[in-house]
C-alpha cells in the first residue's frame, strides 16, 4: 500500500554545503518560504551530488570552497508553497571557508554566519536534521 501512495510523487536528488568558519556555519534564508537552510538545491540530470553542492553554493552565495566532506544523506519530504510535494534524497557536505564575502543571490533572500551553538529555529525538519549532524560531527 505504501508503494502505491509514493508512486505518484516526484523523487529528486539534492545537495547542500554547510560552510564552516571556525565555530560558525554559513546559512541562507530561503526566498520561497523564509526558512534558514544550508546553501543547496536540486541536482540536474546526470549531475553528481558534489558538483550540485558546489554549483548551488556558488549560485546562492557567490562562494567557492576547496574540499567537500560528506556530512550525510538525508531523505525527506518537502511541500512547496504551490502544494507540490517532492521526496528528496539530499546529500549534505561540510567545507571550510576559504575567503570571499558571501552575498545572497539566486533564490537566497539573505545570507548570514551563525554560531554552531546557536543555530536558528526557523528551519524545516530536514534542516534540523542537518544541524543535529553538524553538532555531532567531529
Amino acid at each position: 500500500m505504501k508503494k502505491k501512495l509514493l508512486a505518484g510523487r516526484k523523487r529528486c536528488v539534492g545537495a547542500g554545503v554547510a560552510v564552516l568558519r571556525g565555530q560558525e556555519a554559513l546559512l541562507i534564508r530561503r526566498g520561497d518560504n523564509g526558512l534558514w537552510d544550508v546553501p543547496g538545491g536540486g541536482a540536474q540530470r546526470g549531475e553528481g551530488p558534489e558538483t550540485a553542492a558546489r554549483q548551488e553554493l556558488q549560485e546562492e552565495t557567490g562562494l567557492t570552497v576547496a574540499a567537500l566532506n560528506p556530512l550525510g544523506l538525508f531523505p525527506h519530504q518537502h511541500t512547496y508553497p504551490d502544494g507540490n510535494v517532492v521526496d528528496w534524497d539530499t546529500h549534505v557536505f561540510t567545507a571550510k571557508f576559504v575567503d570571499g564575502t558571501p552575498e545572497a543571490q539566486d533564490d537566497a533572500a539573505e545570507v548570514r554566519w551563525w554560531p554552531l551553538a546557536a543555530l536558528p529555529d526557523e528551519v524545516s525538519a530536514a534542516t534540523q536534521a542537518y544541524f543535529e549532524a553538524l553538532r555531532a560531527a567531529p
